[in-house]
């Protein structure tokens, strides 16, 4: 735990869900893109390409994020009581 209450581990296991959510949403879109495939859907078929391009963008701007924490953390001074 940080000094000011803030869990790392909380914080760390709280973005991996956001990942995950997204992984499985970006999942789901690819298996409805096949779906749509299969009956020449081709508009709702770009909309399902461009949710799993969106998704996968999302996704990349997570990743390192375990890092990030890190540094975040150690860059924080320490509070004193007065």
């Amino acid at each position: 735990m940080h000094d000011v209450g803030m869990n790392m581990s909380q914080l760390a296991m709280s973005v991996k869900q956001i990942d995950d959510t997204i992984a499985l949403a970006r999942d789901w879109s690819h298996q409805l893109l096949h779906a749509t495939e299969n009956f020449d859907m081709e508009r709702i078929g770009a909309k399902l390409e461009a949710t799993m391009d969106a998704l996968g963008e999302a996704r990349a701007a997570l990743e390192g994020y375990e890092e990030a924490i890190e540094a975040d953390h150690n860059s924080v001074g320490t509070v004193k009581l007065v």
